[in-house]
């Protein structure tokens, strides 16, 4: 397949070709020609076009002649040689021109089936290719975008055309807009606490916050105290507040239901023996040793997938998720896994493995404290953004 496209983001579309291309039987190859200009295109979307394509990715920076070519051509090998078809069309290779949601840009694609029309657009891809060759690596060149693209990013209205505007929490971080470094996720975190402004609760504050929720969970799910003789006021935060009372917030992260507090109390030597051992345990040890810990976890009697994730994400806000009701269909949205599968112990790792790879995460700890504090929590806070409440 050859891709000429102005611009390029991340979604649904870059998922499936990255699919196509990791199949058993016959997968495909493909090549890309992307423009920049506007800087429409994200470079995260460039980076995963470069492992898609293996390198065979051309990219046209911005000159007196504006790049603007929509154009899609299959390459269909025969006996004969190879044959081609091809759209063309009004829709760029972002999130926008094939979406595939409500937001989606109105576009109209041609289909050109395989004769003399098709196998033009193919030598004028051809022709484009060659005349596209760069004076350095495709690394390099997109390590240089980026760092032009986070110093000057697209202004409002371009970002908008491409990735699309901004309805939902969780629209901060999927693929079109996800943030590429910590301020962008801190910024993100902003602009999720402003779309909070009409619930009983934020991101940030002392109290009725994701911050003071977490941090005051996870001192008395590691404390020294035993849970079934803390003060009602303590134990019910330790549990997660009372669904529709002033104590909910307390539950932002997911709650103990009031049939499974006996369970859990009863457990609390050998649950707080594993969150420890987790609390402790080097980065390089995830997510080998958060599944290790899920499913010793789960071998109690009464604690669930919901509970377990819960109290380990408590434990580390900095590398899990938890993972119940509210934030399934969010966390499947955003990773791109079935949000049936998530329950099960191998798709936790995946989940892991999938926010390993967002760009926002891996960034080192900033200086400030308020900034490091974030920094501490950033997996828990991903929540603020999948939280749907019931």
């Amino acid at each position: 397949m050859d891709i000429a496209t102005a611009w390029a983001t991340g979604g649904k579309h870059l998922q499936a070709l990255a699919g196509a291309t990791k199949r058993t039987s016959r997968p495909v190859e493909v090549r890309a020609i992307v423009g920049i200009s506007g800087r429409a295109t994200r470079p995260d979307a460039l980076e995963e076009l470069r492992k898609i394509t293996g390198d065979h990715l051309r990219i046209i920076k911005s000159g007196n002649q504006l790049f603007h070519p929509k154009l899609y051509v299959f390459r269909i090998p025969k006996r004969s040689g190879v044959e081609r078809c091809a759209w063309i069309g009004s829709a760029n290779f972002t999130n926008q021109g094939f979406g595939g949601h409500s937001g989606s840009n109105e576009e109209i694609m041609l289909e050109v089936g395989p004769g003399p029309e098709a196998d033009a657009l193919g030598t004028w891809f051809e022709q484009r290719w060659e005349d596209s060759r760069m004076d350095r690596s495709v690394a390099e060149i997109i390590s240089q975008y980026k760092e032009d693209w986070e110093r000057y990013p697209p202004q409002r209205d371009v970002r908008r055309m491409a990735s699309g505007s901004m309805s939902q929490r969780i629209d901060l971080l999927d693929d079109a807009r996800r943030p590429l470094n910590f301020e962008g996720y801190e910024r993100a975190l902003r602009k999720c606490e402003r779309k909070l402004r009409d619930e009983p609760w934020g991101v940030f504050g002392d109290t009725r916050s994701y911050m003071s929720a977490i941090g005051g969970r996870r001192t008395l799910i590691l404390g020294e105290e035993t849970w079934s003789q803390l003060d009602p006021e303590l134990h019910m935060r330790l549990m997660g507040g009372t669904r529709g009372s002033d104590s909910d917030w307390w539950g932002l992260l997911g709650r103990v239901r009031a049939s499974h507090w006996s369970a859990v109390e009863s457990h609390q030597n050998p649950i707080q023996n594993i969150l420890r051992e987790v609390d402790g345990a080097r980065d390089s040890a995830f997510p080998d040793v958060a599944v290790a810990a899920l499913k010793e976890l789960l071998s109690l009697k009464h604690i669930g997938h919901g509970n377990a994730t819960l109290l380990l994400t408590l434990a580390r806000p900095d590398r899990l998720l938890s993972v119940n009701g509210e934030s399934t269909k969010g966390l499947a949205a955003l990773s791109g896994m079935s949000p049936s599968t998530l329950g099960k112990p191998k798709n936790y790792r995946k989940l892991l493995e999938w926010l390993d790879t967002q760009p926002w995460y891996s960034t080192p700890c900033p200086d400030g404290d308020d900034a490091a504090q974030i920094w501490r929590f950033r997996a828990a806070l991903v929540d603020a953004f999948v939280y749907k409440y019931k």
